[in-house]
């Protein structure tokens, strides 16, 4: 055992140090929406995560690790954690776009119009799918993954390697992004939504006053036309309303940080 701490400490001083950094950067990626998808091999991960963590030795102030396998055990279960938590944050973010077009879908008549969803292997509406590609492609215009890449520097400096312990502000700001979901998914439906349901209400007076008319036979592709136009309509404004979500979810990233930090 001597020989082994002395050959660890002469060839191998940074290992395990090196070894909690890439968990904290595969944690992150793992959990990321579109880079953590199940589509996306290991392997394509695990070298990200690899190519990342080598990048930011040489970026922030390296430490020794004594050889323990408690210390560095415990260590590798915080550093997914922290990982896990930032990424996860952004993800509130997508499953919430995906919430709001299941919404829309399901209100449209194409409850039975399902895809599956490569990130996720769940089946999922046609029109939720649209937007949760609509929203990697914003998060990207706004160069969002070179926001992250700067948001997992600073968390090295924020969060210390062994220096984080679960406090209870955390947890109640998980609680409340997790319950924001609900909120952003009804926001992004919530145009044509309200416009559906003006639709069905007037074609229930056309079907009170003219009975001869089958409403059944004209609703469906009435409300599917609506849709579509409603949402070809509203994409500006759902442009506008993924970047507020986008830097929304960066700040409350940072608060994360700062309160894993302190």
């Amino acid at each position: 055992m001597k020989e082994l701490t002395t050959f660890y400490n002469q060839y191998f001083p940074y290992a395990p140090w090196f070894l909690l950094v890439f968990i904290r950067v595969f944690a992150i990626i793992y959990s990321f929406p579109f880079l953590g998808g199940k589509n996306v091999p290991w392997q394509a991960k695990s070298g990200l995560a690899g190519v990342l963590s080598i990048i930011f030795l040489s970026l922030i102030p390296a430490q020794r690790i004594p050889l323990n396998v408690w210390i560095i055990g415990i260590g590798v279960i915080k550093e997914f954690l922290i990982g896990f938590t930032l990424g996860f944050i952004i993800r509130l973010v997508f499953d919430g776009i995906q919430l709001g077009g299941q919404f829309i879908g399901y209100q449209m008549g194409f409850a039975i119009v399902n895809v599956i969803d490569p990130y996720s292997s769940n089946q999922v509406s046609i029109i939720a799918q649209f937007k949760t590609l609509l929203a990697i492609l914003i998060f990207l215009t706004i160069n969002g993954h070179y926001i992250l890449i700067a948001a997992i520097k600073k968390s090295f400096l924020l969060v210390p390697i062994l220096g984080w312990s679960l406090k209870g502000p955390l947890t109640s700001q998980i609680l409340r992004l997790t319950g924001n979901i609900f909120a952003i998914g009804l926001k992004i439906a919530a145009p044509v939504l309200v416009t559906l349901i003006f639709t069905h209400i007037a074609l229930a007076l056309v079907a009170r006053t003219m009975p001869q008319i089958n409403v059944f036979i004209v609703g469906f592709p009435l409300e599917i036309g609506v849709g579509f136009f409603i949402l070809g309509a509203s994409m500006p404004f759902l442009g506008w309303c993924y970047k507020h979500f986008f830097i929304q979810a960066f700040k409350e990233m940072w608060l994360g940080l700062k309160l894993m930090g302190s």
